[in-house]
């Protein structure tokens, strides 16, 4: 089927429970209400029109204020054809929790836990969240919300790019403690930079080459040296 049938497809089965499709570089997108998202993806899997039996990932996607998405991606290996599932998981940011699709596909299993570990998203029903896999289990936050600050920042002013709340006014940014960084650097800076680094490397490298032959000429050395003791007499009569 097409995109686009297979938009019709899922309406015609879910009715008001997808929430609204999108088709971008001929894939299917479709975003349904977070109370149905299993019973979505159990008629994703089921229906012998559709047949997505390989469930290829889940994760979670932070929308600022308006919380946090889910998205699962399946694929149809017999039908060729791919869908992506969308839910907003209700609870905004304080509380986002949505069904699990473990019982659909067992490989979400550890997607789920990856996604509850960075982001805190709840998944209702699944036999285990806990303990946390990709942090240590007192780890303090979630460390893909757009809002987790990195501590680094404290401790060390950053140039370019800034943390949320970070940027100031005009074309200065602040490290956080009201001292103003420039985001531009400079050319000439970069190009001096460049150069030294270069030179470091060549004065490196020669000092390898130096010391290899002179490893070399050491071993030519000893092999060159003959043992006096080790001689023997040329052949032929001795003096009597």
């Amino acid at each position: 089927m097409t995109p686009e049938e297979l938009a019709e497809h899922f309406r015609a089965r879910l009715g008001d429970k997808v929430v609204d499709s999108s088709i971008a570089y001929g894939q299917l997108t479709l975003t349904i209400d977070a109370a149905a998202f299993a019973d979505a993806a159990l008629l994703a899997k089921s229906d012998a029109d559709l047949a997505y039996e390989f469930f290829e990932f889940l994760c979670g996607v932070d929308l600022a204020d308006d919380g946090f998405a889910v998205v699962v991606h399946l694929y149809s290996v017999s039908k060729g054809h791919h869908v992506t599932l969308r839910t907003v998981a209700p609870g905004g940011r304080d509380n986002p929790k949505v069904p699990t699709l473990t019982g659909v596909y067992a490989g979400a299993n550890w997607h789920e836990r990856e996604t509850y570990d960075m982001f805190g998203i709840e998944f209702d029903g699944h036999p285990g969240l806990l303990p946390r896999i990709l942090t240590v289990e007192n780890f303090e936050g979630w460390p893909l919300r757009k809002d987790f600050l990195l501590m680094t920042r404290e401790a060390k002013p950053w140039p370019g790019l800034k943390e949320p709340g970070e940027v100031g006014g005009g074309d200065d940014a602040t490290d956080g403690g009201g001292v103003a960084v420039d985001t531009a650097v400079d050319a000439e800076e970069k190009t001096r930079l460049a150069a030294e680094k270069a030179e470091r490397a060549k004065a490196k490298a020669a000092e390898m080459r130096a010391k290899k032959a002179a490893e070399r000429g050491e071993e030519l050395r000893e092999e060159a040296h003959v043992d006096p003791s080790s001689q023997t007499e040329p052949h032929g009569e001795s003096e009597e």
